[in-house]
């Protein structure tokens, strides 16, 4: 549980925890009321516990949802939420079967909790119907090994990520969110060998309060690798070792490429005098290049939205001073930072075997899966405390390459880990058709070997346990064909780009009405006030795409209602016209609305909260001949059909929007309103 924060923080949300947001002129509560994370270490596995208290102050019920990131190689396993006095633990289910329970849920006013992988690196979790004054504890568990980075292993849990460039193609509900407030959250660390710091803080006792600005770096020393075991879900022991990987001794012949984006020109760690990314980059380089072999060939390239390739240099006793020269013609951070084609160009131009991408991440321009078949191995080290492991971590482990990150502006040790990496041959796992009896991977300068095996003894039991073989099937999941993978991930009880986690609270009270969606926002990232660039050089529309005219999203489903199948025609159909009397178009009048605010008003017919422009453009589509006659023969006032076709008409980036439309228009409904567009002509 989360424990109490002090100073009596708790004694009044409504002035402590309740921080507002601008939507149509009116504060918007924030939900989430307090924040822990307890992390477990043992033989370079860690443990991670997240608990997040969400508490409703409003007067109706609500749905609490955030977005937020994770670390790629992280494994989640567990998900239970204490409602009022009961503690629920949570399925997983195919990912699709998942949103259709949690969806089926709100349409009959149960609690929910659904916790889904939206991007490799990036979760979602959501909490549907917190009635009035109701408390919702929700706590999720993810396992993954720690990073070894100089004899020392490392633990970075990410907080918030800074302005990212491009669009991640997920729908406006689901994306990253910042503005936040600036809280601190309780942190509890237990070391069962070995010692463990906590970077740029100090543990108590096992605990301390962090700032949720920035995240959790941790790092560990004297531990030793051991045996870990842990109990399959098909009853099978499994074995996991986790240990420091063996350094190559290969040539090199690999290609640099450096970020030289807008956001590099922000400060690397969130405190003043600290170096900018970009500088932290040439520091560490140019110590890296005093210790290159005459074997080692290197090949090094910039990027913004640009790709530049400034040299080639190796293969002479001169390599390290040659490869200096290059860097030195490295230039200032400016533009935006697209990665994929960047990737694309130096898989195409260069003959370099490997690439060493050194960037924050921040960038959804890149196509990770087309990238991934250009045959390359890429590592990527990654800088900066608002860094993005979610695309280029991704494409790292597709490819067998690793990720690092530092914990300050010191790159020489992460690098030097990076590169030993790169000395040993590159190997991508074989496609599986079961899961094996034993594998290996190599991960953030670890060796991680899993076996399974009869059980010997009587199983083990508990959290750790089920993180081992969690851990274990995240090793093989990426060999295994999706069918396959799919169920060994809902049997282990995974949460991945197949399976989520859901549960539902049947037992406890029913709340009337769509839920109000009130979306948490990350904070934004404390590095954001130390910039070392001029200003006019950091400025968001150097380095972040604007949200602006944004291509259509993948489509929502909700339930059995698909947008892209049961209701697409109305969206298409209605995308023109009719027009209101004030001569907007539905989908006009659509994106006008705030349906996560309005939606319980607005399933009712009640349009008393909308502007008085809005509600007579609804009235004016609601006069339509044909509107008013279907709404007849449907037993629904036109008011109702008509905020229905309305939703329908929005780009699909709202649930709110498609749960109006379930609520009105469920079952035959649908295709009646279908019928009438095709009647009405109204396509484009």
């Amino acid at each position: 549980m989360v424990a109490p924060l002090p100073g009596g923080a708790e004694t009044d949300p409504l002035l402590t925890y309740i921080r507002t947001a601008a939507t149509s002129g009116a504060a918007r509560p924030i939900p989430l009321l307090a924040t822990q994370f307890d992390v477990s270490l043992e033989g370079g596995l860690a443990v991670v516990a997240t608990t997040r208290k969400f508490r409703n102050v409003e007067a109706h019920s609500i749905e609490a949802t955030i977005t937020f990131p994770v670390p790629v190689h992280a494994t989640l396993f567990a998900l239970e939420a204490r409602i009022g006095k009961w503690v629920l633990h949570a399925q997983a289910r195919r990912k699709d079967q998942a949103r259709q329970d949690y969806e089926s849920a709100i349409e009959r006013g149960k609690a929910a909790v659904l916790h889904e992988e939206l991007l490799r690196g990036v979760h979602m979790l959501s909490v549907a119907h917190v009635g009035p004054g109701a408390e919702v504890e929700v706590t999720s568990t993810w396992a993954m090994p720690v990073t070894q980075v100089d004899g020392r292993g490392v633990l970075r849990i990410p907080l918030t990520v800074g302005d990212i460039y491009g669009r991640s193609g997920l729908p406006d509900c689901d994306e990253l969110m910042h503005g936040g407030p600036a809280d601190m959250a309780a942190l509890t660390v237990e070391c069962q060998d070995g010692t463990v710091k906590l970077v740029g803080g100090e543990l108590e006792a096992g605990r301390a309060r962090v700032p949720l600005n920035a995240p959790i770096d941790l790092e560990v020393s004297g531990w030793k690798p051991k045996d870990l075991g842990g109990c399959a879900a098909d009853g099978r022991e499994v074995i996991l070792r986790v240990e420091p990987a063996p350094s190559g001794a290969a040539a090199l012949n690999v290609a640099f490429l450096v970020d030289h984006s807008g956001s590099m020109g922000e400060r690397c760690v969130g405190r003043s005098g600290s170096l900018s990314k970009h500088d932290a980059v040439r520091n560490g380089l140019n110590g890296l290049a005093e210790r290159l072999s005459a074997a080692d060939r290197i090949d090094v390239w910039e990027f913004d939205s640009r790709v530049r390739h400034i040299g080639s240099s190796g293969g002479s006793s001169r390599a390290g001073s040659d490869t200096l020269a290059l860097l030195r013609q490295l230039s200032w951070p400016d533009g935006g930072t697209e990665i994929g084609s960047a990737l694309r160009e130096v898989i195409a131009q260069s003959t370099a075997q490997d690439v060493l991408i050194i960037t924050d991440g921040k960038s959804h321009a890149l196509d990770v899966h087309g990238l991934a078949r250009g045959g390359r191995r890429v590592s990527v080290v990654l800088v900066g405390e608002d860094s993005l492991e979610a695309n280029i971590g991704h494409l790292a482990a597709l490819t067998g390459g690793e990720v690092f990150i530092p914990s300050g502006a010191d790159l020489d040790a992460v690098l030097a880990s990076a590169v030993r990496g790169l000395r040993t041959p590159s190997s991508m796992p074989s496609a599986l058709s079961a899961v094996p009896q034993e594998t290996h991977a190599r991960r953030g300068g670890m060796l991680i070997s899993a076996r399974w095996q009869k059980v010997t003894g009587t199983p083990a039991q508990g959290v750790r346990t089920r993180a081992v073989a969690a851990v274990a099937a995240s090793l093989v999941l990426p060999a295994l064909a999706p069918e396959i993978a799919g169920e060994l991930a809902q049997s282990e009880g995974l949460v991945t780009h197949l399976t989520s986690l859901v549960l539902v609270d049947e037992e406890g009270t029913r709340q009337e009405g769509i839920p109000v969606t009130r979306k948490v926002p990350l904070p934004c990232p404390r590095t954001a006030s130390y910039a070392s660039a001029p200003a006019a050089m950091l400025t968001p529309a150097h380095y972040a795409a604007p949200r602006a005219a944004r291509a259509c999203h993948a489509p929502l489903s909700l339930g059995n209602v698909h947008f892209d199948a049961d209701v697409r025609m109305m969206t298409e159909t209605f995308a023109e016209k009719p027009q209101s009397e004030q001569g907007w178009s539905l989908a006009e009048i659509a994106l006008q609305i705030a349906w996560d605010r309005h939606a319980r008003q607005l399933q009712r017919g009640d349009l008393s909260e909308l502007a008085q422009s809005l509600a007579e453009g609804v009235r004016a589509a609601a006069a339509h001949p044909e509107v008013a006659l279907l709404a007849s023969r449907l037993g629904l006032e036109p008011i109702r059909l008509a905020i229905a076709l309305i939703a329908c008409a929005l780009p699909v980036t709202s649930r709110s929007a498609l749960r109006v439309v379930r609520a009105i228009l469920g079952g035959p409904a649908l295709r009646e309103a279908e019928n009438l567009a095709r009647r009405l002509r109204l396509s484009k």
